[in-house]
């Protein structure tokens, strides 16, 4: 589905924001054309945060050891965030095509490795964004990329 000019901007500039381009770009997208659609801001918002956060203790999961102290405490936050990011999602969701909620019930809802990584891609797109709203917000350098997986 093609874009309107607004969002193919947005994401042209978050493209360049994130260095190496979005990993989901065409599903940023459609996240955003959605929240539009729905006069959303504030559900969109609660995307990025739980987006920036589901990133942020996957980079930590990465850099952790399996058996340090906290590891197990991590991995459940993470699923309980994993879960907060698809349940607002979803609310984005609710008035888009069949065809729109079909591919993100694949995508990110099957209980499967692929959709666990295409979730975290996804939430990586979504930390650069919660980056540019900081630095919008701060000013300055603002909040550095997402790391890379």
């Amino acid at each position: 589905m093609p874009f309107s000019d607004d969002i193919e901007q947005v994401l042209d500039f978050l493209d360049q924001a994130a260095g190496k381009g979005l990993r989901k770009r065409n599903d940023m997208g459609t996240l955003l054309q959605q929240a539009i659609i729905l006069d959303a801001p504030d559900q969109m918002n609660l995307v990025i945060f739980e987006g920036r956060q589901l990133h942020n203790l996957y980079s930590t999961l990465r850099k952790s050891a399996v058996g340090q102290e906290g590891y197990q405490t991590m991995q459940r936050e993470f699923a309980a965030t994993a879960e907060r990011l698809r349940g607002a999602i979803a609310q984005l969701l609710v008035e888009a095509p069949d065809d729109q909620v079909e591919r993100f019930n694949t995508q990110y809802y099957a209980m499967t490795q692929g959709s666990l990584r295409n979730l975290v891609d996804l939430a990586h797109d979504l930390g650069v964004f919660k980056g540019v709203q900081n630095e919008r917000k701060y000013g300055g350098e603002g909040q550095e990329e997402p790391a890379d997986r």
